[in-house]
């Protein structure tokens, strides 16, 4: 006993940190090599036509600003509204040079990472004065999960214009909730720029994100009224800033012509999209459980690592826990609402609906059901704490909670991972090494670069280029066709400046 005594000693959470953050680190390495092979796509040139021939015309930035305006200008009378996430849309690395787009993985993912890291740091330890290094387990984990499992690895990395449509918006909006939680805490106006900054780009940029945003702020006003008025009322800078951007962008003439002629606010379809997203929102919950299971075994260990956690934290009496079951709830809708610009899109049926929201849902489900388990733990222990100064329970030494419920728990899930290897099948290193094993990367490297030769030579005005795989695993390629007016056709000739663009029809079948 005493050996294991020593063995929990030994093996604190420190020494967890860091083998998450190993654990984390080994996993994205797959993803991030793949970043080598990743290429525009589809709209990544279509949204980029203008500013690359400003760059190409005259290699200065203003002249690029400005067509990147232009381009706002453009896509917001005649497609879309969200003119914030537009201006970036237009900004896509090979706007400036060939060949750089291998930076757009590492860019999305490192905004997202340290999004999610602020965001639990400022929750976790500013607020809940949790130790540093039982946050780093839970952030850790919990973007291990959300990468391994993610519903579209296009969107969530390869693909430049749907990475800043979703992915963006989803990291300002972690970064603006950790910042509001900032101001909030201790009333630095720093910290209210900062989160009006968010509000102003979230406003012009995601319908999720600006819905989540509003929930949030909505309740801290309720909640926070009655503690603290002046610093209230300064949230309504931030909350008026995004709700502007957010008409401007539902304003949006491009909208109508996206949507159809009777895209617009109805009230009893609010109604109805309320109550559906709720309904999916359970739904999708159950689907969660039995298709992403192991990721459930993710949370179930942040939950074992989350009773030690919250007992230190308890122990300080910082923090009591209010209304757990609210609290859930809270969490519930907020997932919910993610479903709420799907089904509220989906009476218009020229809308298409991409695995997008999907992404989105599944990085807010995560911080949410993370933050729902450990507050249901604090409540727990709050409790658990009255009990034992009433004399009615014994505390449990670290080292003992360890040896009997820690290391058996951890055990066991490693146990059930290793002979349920359903997750080994569905996971995202999984899908990178068979396409890169199969030898389908390396091929499509090769047709890519005798595509780009055609394409980056001026003296050519009619390319016509070699056939390309159309399934590319987990990256994001909309090859050109044999159709010149083809919309992928016509955005690479747009953007390379071509008279035609064609894909020469293959010989065998």
């Amino acid at each position: 006993m005493k050996r294991l005594q020593k063995l929990a000693g030994k093996l604190n959470n420190k020494v967890f940190a860091w083998c998450a953050v190993l654990l984390f680190f080994l996993s994205m390495l797959p993803i991030w090599y793949l970043a080598f092979y990743a290429r525009p796509s589809g709209d990544d040139y279509g949204y980029s036509a203008l500013t690359h021939a400003a760059w190409l015309d005259t290699h200065s930035l203003s002249a690029v600003l400005k067509a990147a305006v232009e381009t706002v200008v453009n896509f917001y009378n005649s497609w879309n509204g969200d003119w914030t996430t537009t201006f970036l849309f237009s900004l896509m690395p090979e706007v400036f040079a060939p060949y750089s787009f291998w930076i757009v993985p590492f860019l999305m993912t490192g905004v997202v990472i340290t999004a999610t890291w602020v965001f639990m740091h400022e929750i976790c330890v500013k607020v809940i004065k949790m130790p540093v290094e039982d946050c780093v387990i839970y952030t850790a984990l919990l973007l291990t999960a959300a990468y391994q499992f993610i519903p579209s690895t296009a969107i969530g990395m390869y693909w430049y214009v749907g990475a800043v449509h979703y992915m963006l918006p989803h990291a300002v909006g972690l970064l603006g909730l950790a910042w509001l939680s900032a101001f909030f805490r201790t009333g630095r106006k720093l910290w209210l720029f900062l989160l009006t900054l968010c509000g102003f780009f979230i406003g012009g940029s995601s319908y999720f994100t600006s819905l989540l945003f509003f929930m949030v702020l909505f309740t801290v006003f309720v909640l926070g009224w009655g503690k603290n008025r002046k610093r209230i009322l300064f949230l309504c800078i931030p909350f008026f800033v995004c709700l502007i951007c957010f008409i401007i962008q539902c304003k949006a003439p491009g909208n109508a012509v996206r949507g159809g002629e009777e895209f617009g606010f109805d009230v009893s379809l609010a109604v109805y999209t309320i109550v559906e997203s709720l309904r999916r929102g359970m739904i999708t919950i159950g689907t969660y459980v039995t298709e992403k299971t192991s990721a459930f075994v993710v949370l179930f260990v942040i939950a074992l690592f989350g009773l030690e956690s919250m007992g230190k934290v308890t122990e300080k009496g910082k923090f009591s826990f209010p209304f757990p079951l609210l609290f859930v709830i809270a969490m519930f809708g907020c997932f919910s609402a993610m479903f709420a610009p799907e089904v509220y899109s989906e009476r218009f049926d020229s809308i298409d609906v991409s695995l997008g929201p999907a992404t989105v849902r599944w990085f807010v489900f995560l911080p949410a059901a993370v933050s729902a388990i450990l507050y249901c733990e604090g409540w727990f222990m709050v409790k658990l704490k009255k009990r034992r100064e009433a004399g009615e329970k014994k505390s449990i030494p670290d080292a003992e909670y360890r040896i009997r419920v820690l290391f058996p728990g951890l055990l066991i899930m490693a146990l059930f991972l290793l002979f349920n290897r359903e997750w080994m099948h569905t996971c995202v290193d999984r899908q990178v090494f068979e396409y890169v094993a199969s030898g389908q990367a390396e091929d499509f490297r090769e047709q890519i670069a005798s595509q780009m030769e055609i394409l980056l030579d001026d003296s050519i005005k009619e390319a016509y280029l070699c056939p390309i795989n159309p399934d590319q695993g987990p990256l994001m390629h909309m090859p050109v066709t044999s159709d010149e007016n083809a919309f992928t056709n016509w955005v690479v000739k747009n953007f390379y400046r071509k008279d035609k663009v064609v894909m020469i029809e293959s010989e065998t079948k």
